[in-house]
């Protein structure tokens, strides 16, 4: 018999499955007073509404969703509905999306309150206010329906993150959620997802920070952090950390004492984790990126998001290409792999500032190997600068929370982009992978194919011929048969 149960719902199209951080995190503070918590991931968990349906049997005190906008909001609802329909437990949803847009969610019938911001405590008073059937009123953070109307309380503060307990691994099957091999150098390994600060101090005019926790970052202490992954591979013979932090870098010296400290202790990991281009081209020098490849930093991953200045500056990025290549040389000589995101699709971007950035990428990929993802698709969060512009650039807000399910990174669905823009941006995120691949060598009838059609890509990229590739719907065929049969 659980008092709480935390779903955690599916996004569509996702190949790696992170830990439910959002949900073993708002367990934690629960799991400590000795309430019984039950967590349910849809996304490993086959049978997880037989076992939701048992649960509801018992009458749990809150059932908590955790939401980003996109899929993850149809899914949610979907259980949201099998709760109400099958028992009178109290409904809560928490996460990005219900913090950016808490009435619109509270709108809808199957949802009885929201979490606000950070959950830890604002759940803990919320099930301890339901268990003693105290009013809701004094619980900071909390949004919900009294008497047909919706109610706001006050925003609770930010949470010191060194204070806070354990996250409660027993409550799931870690190894579900241990990737076999190391993020950071591709080799094999034991990885896990892992967190170490929240917040960006940084003002991306497309990133939800802005307004989910107000540009501010906090981060734990050196000694929380390295402490925390001591355990973990003690506990679940762990050998490669994926920091999944908004921005771990923020605070260098709190960085330098975490590689101090990994190097003492003797741990022998990889890490991959999250930077900014001009953190590095502007404040890392030579000696400090020599330790962090001597405590395990193999990967750091960079948002350049366009190679067009004019977009840069309207997102407020405030980064230079310049210090993208700076970023790329000193990487190299450091010996440590670099991965850099785009992404397309913003409000006033033409032609010729979708080309700047496929002319930047491969400027860049001609320096060093680097990874390069498929660019992602521009999505208007609340809250955001972008998202005003948006709505002046011709873009109607969904108006419902159904609506928000058909946005996500990698959608296109701008008014602004349609035509040869739309036909560009799908090509060049299907293209990217192969761009270089004719300069490689290797064995093997696939790698041959792939050779040959890099070659092409090669060729397109110099000449921007991205509006008609017929070419990679072969490609596409082979990588079905491959998939198939290898």
């Amino acid at each position: 018999m659980s008092d709480v149960v935390l779903f955690f719902p599916k996004s569509e199209g996702k190949d790696t499955i992170l830990l439910p951080a959002s949900v073993l995190m708002v367990a934690a503070p629960l799991v400590k007073v000795d309430y019984k918590v039950k967590i349910i991931d849809q996304r490993v968990d086959r049978d997880w509404k037989e076992v939701l349906l048992k649960e509801l049997k018992n009458k749990p005190i809150v059932f908590g969703v955790s939401v980003l906008t996109g899929k993850q909001i149809l899914n949610g609802l979907k259980v949201s509905k099998l709760v109400k329909e099958n028992s009178d437990t109290f409904v809560v949803w928490g996460g990005v999306h219900p913090s950016l847009l808490p009435k619109q969610t509270l709108e809808n019938d199957y949802i009885d309150c929201v979490v606000i911001g950070e959950g830890e405590e604002t759940l803990l008073e919320l099930t301890e206010a339901l268990k003693t059937k105290s009013p809701l009123g004094n619980i900071k953070g909390l949004g919900y329906k009294k008497d047909g109307k919706i109610i706001f309380n006050p925003q609770r503060d930010f949470i010191d993150l060194d204070k806070l307990p354990e996250m409660p691994y027993y409550l799931i099957d870690v190894e579900k959620y241990v990737a076999k091999k190391s993020y950071a150098t591709g080799r094999p390994a034991r990885n896990l997802a892992f967190y170490t600060s929240r917040g960006c101090p940084h003002r991306c005019g497309f990133c939800y920070n802005k307004e989910f926790n107000k540009r501010r970052w906090r981060g734990k202490s050196a000694e929380e952090v390295v402490g925390k992954m001591k355990k973990l591979i003690k506990d679940y013979r762990i050998n490669a950390f994926e920091i999944e932090d908004d921005e771990f870098f923020t605070n260098i010296e709190r960085v330098r004492k975490i590689c101090e400290l990994i190097i003492r202790e003797n741990l022998n990991i990889d890490i991959f984790a999250s930077c900014r281009v001009n953190y590095v081209a502007d404040n890392i020098n030579d000696k400090y990126l020599k330790l962090l490849y001597r405590a395990g930093f193999r990967t750091l991953a960079f948002g350049v998001e366009s190679g067009s200045e004019k977009i840069l500056d309207l997102m407020h990025k405030d980064i230079t290409i310049n210090q993208v290549f700076e970023t790329i040389r000193k990487l190299k000589k450091a010996g440590i792999n670099s991965k850099y995101y785009f992404m397309a699709g913003f409000p006033t971007e033409t032609i010729s500032d979708l080309y700047k950035t496929t002319d930047l990428i491969q400027e860049m990929k001609q320096i060093a190997s680097l990874r390069i993802p498929a660019w992602r698709v521009f999505t208007p969060y609340p809250g955001t600068d972008l998202y005003e512009l948006a709505v002046k650039q011709g873009w109607q807000a969904p108006k419902s929370l159904e609506e928000w399910a058909n946005y996500d990174f990698n959608t296109i669905r701008m008014p602004w982009v349609r035509g040869r823009e739309k036909r560009v941006i799908k090509n060049v995120a299907f293209l990217i992978r192969y761009l270089e691949m004719g300069k490689t060598t290797g064995r093997g009838l696939f790698f041959k194919l792939v050779k040959i059609f890099g070659k092409t890509v090669d060729w397109r990229w110099k000449k921007h011929l991205f509006s008609f590739v017929p070419e990679k719907y072969f490609i596409k065929s082979i990588l079905k048969i491959k998939k198939l049969f290898f």
